[in-house]
């Protein structure tokens, strides 16, 4: 399945759960009131209403029945049910967590992403090389006991794959726009080797011509600055009712937010701080081949 199938099943998911939101309201019905007649729990509501969980065609059939809507709208409704149930994404709950799950979601329908990395190369720009070397390291796939190897090879095989189906939002019908703000530090660390370093160096030159992408290196001359505290990735979306998503990751897990409001301004006031000290074009090449030259 292409970015285009996988972006319009999330799109569906996304339509289906704000209209079954809409119609809610229509109704004047609180998700309490739904969820006594459902002989559900609230959170079940809610989190049909926010696309965390899915719908049945059962549960629709019967919820649609509480909402009273017509056989013309029951019909619109189930045929976005059956077109949303369509997989996006490979089944991966056992190898990554829900949030990252919901911002991979989130990702296929974004318009606008907005990354900063300070310690490795963002996963969409990272080489197959580059991002095997990392995933062994976090899996401690080298020094992990010989019985457990071929079981974490697995994982590492297919965290790999992921990022690779990732990479498919800079397909035709994937993101509109890519903005990265890396660290210096990301191209001096020497990953896999010098020519694996290499390959990924090179690579770097090459997305940053991309028509949508704009990457851009923080030099370490630029001294303190507001993300030393660790990396983060801001997604816009191309529905005004859509509200931007923050997502935060570090060692002891992560974090995503539509709702924070004061937390998401700050962090996109961050990133446009981070951008415009940073270097593009002329300056990122030389940064680029200061690196290179360094691996000798």
């Amino acid at each position: 399945m292409g970015v285009g199938e996988r972006r319009a099943a999330a799109l569906e998911r996304k339509r289906l759960t704000r209209r079954l939101y809409r119609i809610r309201l229509e109704r004047g019905l609180t998700q309490a009131q739904v969820a006594e007649r459902m002989r559900w729990s609230q959170s079940k509501v809610h989190r049909i209403e926010t696309g965390e969980n899915s719908i049945s065609y059962a549960d629709l059939k019967v919820l649609l029945g509480v909402y009273e809507v017509d056989d013309q709208l029951a019909e619109e409704l189930t045929a976005m049910a059956d077109a949303a149930r369509q997989r996006s994404l490979p089944e991966m709950s056992d190898i990554h967590s829900k949030d990252f799950r919901d911002f991979l979601e989130s990702e296929l329908i974004a318009d606008r992403e907005y990354e900063f990395e300070n310690s490795f190369v963002p996963g969409l720009l990272q080489t197959r090389e580059y991002a095997e070397t990392v995933v062994r390291k976090l899996l401690y796939a080298d020094s992990c006991a010989e019985s457990e190897r071929e079981a974490v090879l697995e994982q590492v095989r297919r965290i790999v794959s992921l990022r690779e189906m990732r990479q498919q939002v800079f397909a035709e019908g994937g993101i509109s726009q890519a903005r990265f703000v890396l660290d210096e530090a990301v191209l001096r660390r020497v990953v896999g080797g010098g020519a694996v370093m290499r390959q990924q160096l090179e690579h770097l030159r090459k997305m940053s011509r991309h028509p949508r992408v704009d990457l851009r290196v923080l030099p370490f001359s630029t001294g303190a600055h507001v993300a030393m505290a660790g990396p983060f990735v801001i997604l816009e979306f191309p529905d005004a009712e859509d509200r931007p998503l923050l997502y935060l990751e570090n060692a002891a897990g992560e974090f995503l937010t539509k709702h924070d409001e004061r937390l998401l301004a700050r962090f996109a006031a961050n990133f446009e701080e981070l951008r415009a000290a940073a270097h593009g074009a002329d300056r990122l090449d030389a940064l680029l081949d200061g690196a290179l030259a360094a691996l000798g």
